[in-house]
Parts: C-alpha cells; structure tokens; sequence
C-alpha cells in the first residue's frame, strides 16, 4: 500500500510542475494552434526531455555546482532572451496576414528543439528540479534504495507526460471549433506572457550582476 501512495504522490507531483500556466504550457498551446497535435506534444517531448537530463544531474551530485551564482546568472540571461525572442515571434505571428495559412503548417522539426530550449533556459523549471525534486528526493533515498528512488522518480516524468498529452489533445481538437480572430488572440496573448516571463528573467539577470 505504502509503495502505490508513493506512485501516486510522485506523479501527483509531476502533474504540479507541469500543469501552472508557464513558457512551456504556452508554447505547446501556441505551436498546437499552427500545427496541430504533433507540433504541440513534441514541445513538451523537448521539455521532457531536459526534465529527464535535470533528474539524472541530481542523481549524480551535480546540484551545488548548478546553484553557483555564475551558473544562475547564465540561466537568468539565456532564459531572458530565449522567451522574449519566442514571445516576440508569436505576437508578431497573431497580426501576419497570412496566419490562417500558417495554421496548416506543421513545424513538428522545430517543436522538439523549441521546447527543449525553453525548458533548459527556463529558471522556474530549474528551480523546481534542483529545490523541491531535490528535496524530495533526499527524504526518499533515505527510507528507499537508489534503485527504488529512481523507480518512483520516473513517475514524476509520467505524470508530466499525462499532462503534456492532456494539453497537445485539448488544443488539437478545440482549434478547428475556435475562430480565426480567437485563434489569433490566444496566439497574441501567449507570445505576450512569454514576454513578460523573459522581462521577469531579464531584471532577475540584472539584479544578480
């Protein structure tokens, strides 16, 4: 019984770091709208898969040397300029004359990289990784094996797969009943929270200089 609580707890926590409104869940609604369900799971694949990379660096005691102020700085910085040049891109996208067009396209090639970018740059997702996975993860080898902590880590990456899914279906099969203007306005105000999440980075940049 205890060990079901465990799996459960885990993806339950998973699901909590993918589900609040952030660059990637946007960026999965955005690429969703232009391509479909495949362009939209493959920027959570990307990010996924950097949440897997994260999740082997703290297995391998990599976590304080990530947390040195030279290394945030780095994070703040390529976070900043990484969501505001996507942000940018997709409000410049919600006023292209030929949006309804671009709708069809699928730049599935792009996604996986657009995610895995994001999520690598991202300093939410970092934090996340190195502070509450982290300290989960040092209750659980206390009271577990390494093999069975890694075991009950790997829910944590299906609960963030569920979710992941849970967006690129939602958004595949609602774009085809929106109207263009509404499918416009998402895509505008998502590039614009982008930004204002790279804003956010940049003046957490300048504050650490």
């Amino acid at each position: 019984m205890d060990g079901w609580i465990m799996i459960v707890q885990y993806m339950v926590l998973g699901i909590s770091l993918a589900a609040p409104v952030g660059p990637i869940n946007l960026e999965m609604i955005k690429r969703g709208i232009s391509g479909g369900f495949w362009s939209s799971w493959l920027v959570g694949l990307g990010g996924m898969t950097v949440d897997l990379l994260f999740m082997l660096f703290i297995f391998w005691g990599l976590t304080p040397y990530l947390q040195k102020e030279g290394v945030l700085l780095t994070v703040y910085g390529a976070g900043a300029l990484m969501l505001l040049w996507v942000g940018f891109q997709s409000v410049k996208q919600s006023f292209s004359s030929t949006f309804g067009a671009q709708m069809d396209e699928t730049r599935s090639h792009k996604s996986y990289l657009t995610g895995f970018l994001i999520a690598m740059t991202n300093p939410l997702n970092i934090i996340f990784w190195f502070g509450v996975y982290g300290s989960t993860l040092s209750e659980t080898l206390r009271a577990h094996s390494l093999g069975t902590s890694l075991v009950y880590s790997g829910f944590i990456l299906l609960g963030v797969l569920l979710w992941n899914l849970n967006v690129a279906f939602t958004v595949h099969f609602s774009r085809r009943l929106l109207h263009e203007t509404i499918l416009r306005l998402i895509t505008f105000s998502a590039g614009a929270v982008l930004v204002y999440f790279g804003f956010k980075f940049l003046f957490q940049f300048i504050s650490h200089l």
